[in-house]
């Protein structure tokens, strides 16, 4: 059956594109390159807070550039230069906060030449295919390069056609390379690569032009999944148990005593709802004992001899006298 797809198709060499990073996906980043660039033209808005691992070399490039511009020495020309160079970092701080990008050590993508998003209706976005050693790999368009250069695929893409590919050494030098790309395929809006998306969307797009001899590549996410930090079981903070408030103690002021001057009165024992009643007065010793048995003894006065009607015929003795009171 006819269905129209159309393709378009580019025979050449594979070189590697390391570029691109992700905060939100991967926040530690993953330059590789000394020209590695922490962007690509696929890009999405930022999901999450983590700062871009990028952002203090470009702040530090900026006060290297102003302090050169700033220099006596720095000629006009020179200072022109370092203008756009500033200008340029600056909108990259920018770019990195606002957006992810896909990361080429990661990410399965084709870089496509700059002229071909405006002749051959090739876009950012649009699904690809890499074939190369009779293997099919699914792919997205996820950066434009020069005009002039054709062939370039992520880091991942290379690795898996040959593992000893690095940002400086090719995995195919020679002309064996297809990249077929679907025009007006891409979705909308961009997003994080679905790998199952990708793989699933190509494998129906390769069926409306014939189909291939060879099964689709299956990518696997290599990005580590962070671990979700552990909401911490609040410890529970010791909660104050309660002191029981103590109960007061009687003090000497609160507990009535029997004081030397207390009425000896029944009626002076402390009432029987307090809460340590005083001993009962019969079991401390009645007070009322103890104030009258002295002045008992002390007052029954010494017999007094009682002097003799008919005067005492010795004269030493008076009959009259009386016996001192005791003092």
């Amino acid at each position: 059956p006819e269905t129209k797809r159309k393709a378009v198709l580019i025979q050449s060499e594979m070189d590697v594109d390391a570029d691109g990073s992700d905060s939100d996906r991967l926040p530690a980043g993953s330059g590789v390159s000394p020209h590695f660039q922490p962007y690509t033209s696929y890009r999405w808005a930022k999901k999450t807070s983590n700062p871009s691992a990028y952002l203090p070399f470009l702040e530090e490039r900026i006060k290297t550039y102003e302090t050169e511009a700033a220099a006596k020495t720095t000629s006009a020309a020179r200072k022109s230069e370092l203008k756009g160079a500033i200008a340029s970092a600056r909108d990259g701080i920018d770019q990195l906060k606002k957006f992810s990008f896909l990361i080429g050590a990661t990410d399965p993508f084709i870089v496509i030449p700059g002229g071909f998003t405006k002749v051959e209706g090739a876009k950012v976005g649009d699904y690809a295919l890499v074939v190369a050693d009779d293997r099919v790999y699914p792919a997205l368009v996820g950066d434009v390069g020069p005009a002039d250069k054709a062939g370039e695929a992520s880091l991942r893409i290379a690795k898996e056609i040959n593992e000893t590919a690095t940002p400086y050494n090719r995995p195919v030098s020679d002309l064996k390379v297809t990249y077929l790309i679907f025009p007006g395929t891409a979705d909308a809006p961009w997003g994080p690569p679905d790998l199952d998306k990708i793989h699933a969307r190509c494998e129906e797009l390769v069926k409306e032009i014939g189909g291939t001899g060879a099964p689709l590549h299956r990518w696997v996410d290599i990005i580590p999944t962070p671990t979700p930090t552990p909401t911490p079981t609040p410890t529970p903070t010791p909660t104050p148990t309660p002191t029981p408030t103590p109960t007061p103690t009687p003090t000497a002021t609160a507990t009535p005593t029997a004081s030397p001057t207390a009425s000896p009165d029944a009626s002076a024992s402390p009432a029987p709802t307090f809460a340590f009643p005083l001993p009962s007065p019969s079991a401390s010793g009645s007070p009322t004992a103890t104030a009258t048995a002295a002045p008992k003894a002390t007052a029954t006065p010494s017999p007094t001899p009682k002097a003799s009607p008919t005067p005492s015929p010795t004269p030493k003795t008076s009959p009259t006298s009386s016996p001192k009171k005791p003092g």
